[in-house]
C-alpha cells in the first residue's frame, strides 16, 4: 500500500509488477484512503488493510514494506 500511495506512482504499472490486477489495487487503495479519512481512535483495527486473494484474506498494516507484501502475495498464490 505504501508504494501505491506515493505521489506520482503509476498504480496500474505497480499492480502489474506485483502480479495483481490494476482494478484490485485501485480498490484496496480507495478502501485504505477512505479508512484514513474516518475519525478513529489510535490503536484501532482501522490501521489494518485487508487484501482478498481468492478465498484468502490477508490483513497487513499500512507501513508494511513493499518487498514483504510481495513475498506474502507470492506465498498465497503458490499455495
Amino acid at each position: 500500500m505504501a508504494a501505491a500511495l506515493e505521489p506520482g506512482v503509476n498504480v496500474s504499472a505497480l499492480a502489474r509488477r506485483l502480479g495483481i490486477s490494476p482494478p484490485q489495487l485501485f480498490g484496496w487503495r480507495k478502501t485504505f484512503l477512505n479508512k484514513e479519512k474516518e475519525d478513529v481512535p489510535a490503536g484501532s483495527s482501522a490501521s489494518v488493510v485487508e487484501i482478498v486473494v481468492g478465498d484468502v484474506v490477508i490483513r497487513v498494516s499500512p507501513d508494511l514494506e513493499e518487498a514483504a507484501l510481495r513475498r506474502i502475495l507470492r506465498a498465497v498464490r503458490s499455495a
